[in-house]
């Protein structure tokens, strides 16, 4: 009976997010405080407004996602025997693993919501109820020469998001509604993530991690791109690299955590998209969720 710990992705932020978390815990304040201390704008200010556009900015959302799962740990002191997180998540994952240091792991938070967030080409579309098999032969078929799609998050069996050219994942969609997809829903994204048209940002990482010291991880995370629990530095390092151009085989994943005994996950950190993934996944392991105050304390007092 292993417990798994989930970091959640792009997506889930909203306005204030983690402010009663730092309103109400001192160990949640301390982190985001450290947090805030490493930035070069105004994260706080981004996370605790209600109404602030800049949250849907990949450069800030990602380090705001970063910072609100790690306050959680801190208002916990949660255990797991593995981590996952889904994308961007596996970065605060990596910190709790003791992999990167909190400094450092800011430091790749910042530059990997930059370097996506200048990443302005292509285009992202979820679709739901058609067959992996179906939906891998639709992206084939609408690929041609250099205009190409293919899946981008494996996040449930009947629930992935491809990636592209534009032109190419509209020819997808076209095919996709062809061949029976339940339904097919363009996302609002600043470009076309986990893709080829990532590559000169995964480039421009690789060089800017090779400044950052990664460490073995004290607890095995699963990662992205091979969905097996890592503990290696160098493989860690060279995967979450990897990451930004290959696809997130989340369904992989949970169900590699299944088969490693883990029987109850606990994603930390807004809103509960991974836990309600989890469920589409495996019955095999429970899920709960803590993002505000009142869930921490719950939790400490079970």
């Amino acid at each position: 009976m292993s417990k798994l710990i989930i970091f959640p992705g792009q997506g889930a932020q909203y306005g204030g997010m983690a402010k009663d978390l730092y309103e109400q815990n001192d160990k949640a304040r301390a982190v985001l405080d450290k947090i805030f201390s490493y930035t070069d704008f105004d994260l706080k200010e981004i996370m605790f407004s209600e109404d602030d556009d800049r949250l849907n900015d990949t450069k800030y959302t990602q380090p705001a996602l970063f910072a609100h799962s790690l306050a959680v740990l801190a208002a916990t002191g949660l255990k797991g025997d593995y981590l996952l997180g889904h994308s961007l998540g596996e970065l605060p994952a990596l910190v709790h693993a003791g992999t990167v240091s909190l400094k450092d792991g800011v430091k790749l938070v910042t530059r990997r919501g930059e370097l996506m967030s200048q990443a302005d080409s292509g285009a992202m579309a979820a679709v739901i109820g058609m067959g992996f098999k179906d939906l891998e032969d639709a992206c084939s078929s609408a690929s041609e020469g250099d205009s190409k799609v293919a899946p981008a998050n494996i996040n449930a069996p009947d629930q992935v998001v491809v990636s592209g050219d534009t032109e190419a994942v509209d020819r997808f969609k076209a095919l996709a509604k062809e061949r029976g997809a339940r339904r097919i829903i363009p996302l609002k994204v600043s470009g076309a993530f986990h893709s080829h048209l990532m590559e000169p940002a995964r480039a421009e990482f690789k060089t800017f991690t090779e400044t950052i010291e990664f460490k073995d991880a004290n607890i095995p995370v699963i990662q992205n791109v091979s969905a097996k629990a890592e503990t290696d530095a160098a493989t860690i390092k060279h995967q979450f690299v990897e990451q930004i151009t290959h696809p997130v085989r989340f369904v992989e994943c949970v169900e590699t955590a299944a088969s490693l005994g883990v029987t109850e996950a606990v994603e930390v950190g807004p809103k509960k998209v991974q836990s309600g993934l989890v469920r589409k996944i495996t019955k095999e392991i429970s899920t709960s969720n803590i993002d505000t105050f009142e869930q921490a304390e719950g939790f400490l007092n079970e």
